[in-house]
């Protein structure tokens, strides 16, 4: 059934509350940050009564968890559209690769929150952790196949996957925070995002087995 509530003027009804305070919440975040967030500012800003933002959330931890749930949903799916079948695992850890790179640019009050410290007692919120745990299999899955296909050196998945994404979150963290535009240099974004991803994707290329 679809949320209906009403402000003090008596006169605001929405048809999706939950969505909406959760957007409010981005903005709120762009603005102030996380850690100033409040769930009696997100109601104001969407314009319903104090309260009616507990008949979703328990408390701003609550709220910020399911942002992050979401967040990380939205990162599987954006890397997982660039994944193509028949492609090789090199092809499309460079496409996931920059699609998430484009992501984290794009959305950088929700990536900053899903990777930051303002969420308390995460393990207390298995979906948002079983959220997490599917967007880092994207990686896992394709760095194992690509140790298959002989394309990425044999090692320990995980450990291949941990190098790329230290890499590549890394980077992406970097460009959020602005600190590529206080550095001097020639390159436009686009070529330094594929540049970021070829020498990640490098460092775990299988090396060429030696003529006889």
């Amino acid at each position: 059934m679809p949320d209906s509530e009403t402000n003090h003027t008596g006169n605001y009804h929405h048809g999706n509350l939950r969505e909406a305070l959760l957007h409010a919440a981005v903005l709120a975040i762009r603005e102030k940050g996380p850690e100033n967030l409040s769930l009696r500012a997100v109601a104001r800003r969407v314009g319903v009564s104090q309260t009616a933002p507990y008949r979703h959330f328990a408390d701003k931890n609550d709220l910020l968890a399911e942002l992050a749930r979401q967040t990380f949903d939205e990162l599987t799916a954006v890397t997982s559209a660039h994944i193509s079948p028949g492609t090789s695992a090199e092809d499309n850890l460079f496409s996931a690769g920059e699609a998430y790179i484009r992501y984290a640019i794009s959305n950088p009050e929700k990536y900053r929150l899903v990777f930051g410290n303002t969420i308390a007692n995460r393990q207390s919120y298995p979906q948002l952790c079983d959220s997490g745990n599917r967007s880092f299999t994207v990686l896992v899955e394709l760095i194992e196949s690509g140790i298959r296909s002989g394309e990425f050196t044999r090692a320990e998945p995980r450990l291949l996957a941990n190098l790329c994404w230290s890499s590549i979150h890394g980077f992406a963290s970097l460009c959020i925070d602005g600190i590529f535009d206080r550095i001097e240099h020639s390159w436009p974004l686009d070529d330094m995002i594929r540049s970021q991803v070829r020498l990640t994707i490098r460092a775990i290329t299988a090396a060429p087995a030696a003529s006889l």
